[in-house]
């Protein structure tokens, strides 16, 4: 029976695609709004939905937090350690407002027909000085294996030095890829791909179609951190995360605002974006 279950759980991992959401792109994280983009995720959500059905690969998500994580992390100045009352009262709220956004991406995954499961990072992770230590994953490898589709997010998760510290979901994500190692990861943001310069302020920034070990430290001084308020420095944050632990998989950056993306991607169809090879 069980050399059966491990069978199983092997063949669902070798054709599992991992997603993440943008935070730019699921959230009014421009404007700083604390609100979810509804009509966005319920898009994705079919077009995830689509190519699933299509494809049937198995799927984990992972998704940004936007302003219920960020601005709250630096509002309340939670992200170097939790020692006053305000920091104490700010850690509350920031795990609340994470954990708000990931019901309403879960609902609508679920409205769309994905059979989605919520893992909040706060009751799996332990950091230590803002690094993944302990990650129980069990659970979530007991989903896939009965076909189901984990859903986690940004959180504050508790640190052996710091009481409570950010572990974003490209860590999470990262950490993942690392573990579960999936065919292909998939990384939905508000721009096409990485771009020589910041797209929206610079007409001249040219989109980079491919990433590898030969041009990565080149590119990492070209792509700047993010404009809006984001702890986990945007774009370069998430580039050094993907180096960190996604050796051996590959990834796409690409535009989540445009409409047909999702599904286009998850399909193996042509789009405009980065593929990140290292």
């Amino acid at each position: 029976m069980q050399s059966r279950e491990r069978l199983k759980q092997s063949e669902t991992m070798s054709d599992l695609y991992i997603i993440k959401l943008g935070g730019s792109a699921i959230t009014e994280k421009e404007g700083n709004k604390f609100e979810a983009r509804e009509k966005t995720l319920e898009r994705i959500a079919s077009e995830i939905k689509k190519a699933s059905a299509e494809k049937g690969f198995s799927l984990l998500i992972v998704h940004g937090v936007g302003p219920f994580g960020h601005t709250n992390v630096k509002e309340y100045d939670i992200n170097n350690g939790i020692n006053t009352e305000r920091q104490k009262e700010g850690l509350e709220k920031t795990k609340k407002d994470c954990a708000f956004l990931n019901k309403i991406v879960v609902e609508k995954l679920k409205e769309a027909g994905i059979h989605a499961v919520s893992f909040n990072p706060g009751e799996l992770i332990l950091q230590e000085n803002k690094k993944i230590v302990e990650f129980d994953i069990n659970g979530i490898e007991k989903a896939l294996g009965e076909r189901k589709v984990p859903v986690l997010f940004g959180q504050m998760v508790p640190d052996k030095k710091l009481v409570a510290s950010v572990c974003s979901g490209d860590a999470s994500l990262a950490f993942l890829a690392k573990k579960l190692k999936p065919k292909k990861v998939f990384l939905g943001t508000d721009v096409a791909g990485v771009f020589t310069a910041d797209p929206k302020e610079n007409s001249e920034a040219e989109r980079i179609p491919l990433i590898d070990k030969k041009n990565f430290e080149e590119i990492i001084k070209k792509v700047g951190e993010a404009k809006t308020v984001d702890v986990t420095q945007g774009m370069k944050g998430k580039l050094l995360k993907l180096r960190e632990q996604l050796k051996g998989t590959e990834s796409f950056i690409f535009d989540a605002n445009q409409e047909g993306n999702f599904y286009r991607a998850l399909a193996g169809k042509k789009i405009e974006g980065t593929e990140i090879r290292l």
